[in-house]
Parts: structure tokens; C-alpha cells; sequence
């Protein structure tokens, strides 16, 4: 946690395109940090992969403004559900994401459809996700 707090208040990265923290346990703090990063607006490709949590993390990542170039989102193998899933289908700024990773999480038939509303994602985004 305390990693991901001192990365995501550096300002010395402003030309960060990729930053893969997978399987680094995160966690329940260090996901929130990470989304109140303002300085990462070139940011493309983020792997939060197995990094250990759920619904309130995705929810805080969701509310992200600053990543406008977003492409591609990895955050299988975490323990997001229909909440999660539904917080992010609600964020309008990734207008880029092509690509949105939930497999291996516990994304209900609610969280899903909730996936596929977001109207501000490109029509041709690739959203991979298991049903439990």
C-alpha cells in the first residue's frame, strides 16, 4: 500500500504511458490512491491484476478524470462483483478504453449489463468477464 501511495503522488512522471502493478497486493488503500492521480494523463495501459481487491477499490478507480487516453484496463483476478463492475461502467472519461479485463471476479448478470450501458466507451471495446 504504501508503494502505491508514494507512486501515485509522484509528479514526476507526466509522459507515463504503461504502469503494470499486477499481482503486487495493492489492496484496499492502495487502489484508491492510485486513482486520485492527476499527473498520468498520457497513462494507456494499467494491469491491476490480482492486486487484492474489491467493489470499493473498483469503485474509487472508476471516479479517475485524469486518465483521458486510457486503452486498455486489467483488473482480473480481484475481487470485484456487480457494484464494482457497476461503478465502472459509470466513468465517461476513458473514451479510449478498448479494452476492460474483469475475468476471475465475481461480476453478477447485474454487473454485466451494467458493462455493456456505458455509452461513452467505444462501440468495439473488448469487456472480458466471467458470470458466478
Amino acid at each position: 500500500m504504501e508503494g502505491a501511495t508514494t507512486l501515485s503522488t509522484s509528479t514526476t512522471w507526466t509522459n507515463l504511458q504503461s504502469l503494470d502493478l499486477s499481482g503486487n497486493s495493492i489492496g484496499e488503500r492502495g487502489a484508491p490512491t492510485l486513482s486520485h492521480n492527476t499527473t498520468w494523463t498520457s497513462l494507456q495501459t494499467l494491469n491491476l491484476s490480482n492486486s487484492g481487491f474489491g467493489d470499493e477499490e473498483a469503485t474509487a478507480l472508476s471516479k479517475n478524470t485524469t486518465w483521458t487516453h486510457l486503452q486498455e484496463l486489467q483488473l482480473g483476478g480481484n475481487k470485484i462483483g456487480a457494484e464494482g463492475a457497476t461503478a465502472l461502467s459509470q466513468n465517461t472519461t476513458w473514451t479510449n478504453l478498448q479494452s476492460l479485463d474483469l475475468g476471475s471476479n465475481s461480476i453478477s448478470n447485474k454487473g454485466a449489463a451494467s458493462l455493456k450501458k456505458n455509452h461513452a466507451w467505444p462501440k468495439n471495446i473488448q469487456i472480458r468477464y466471467e458470470l458466478f
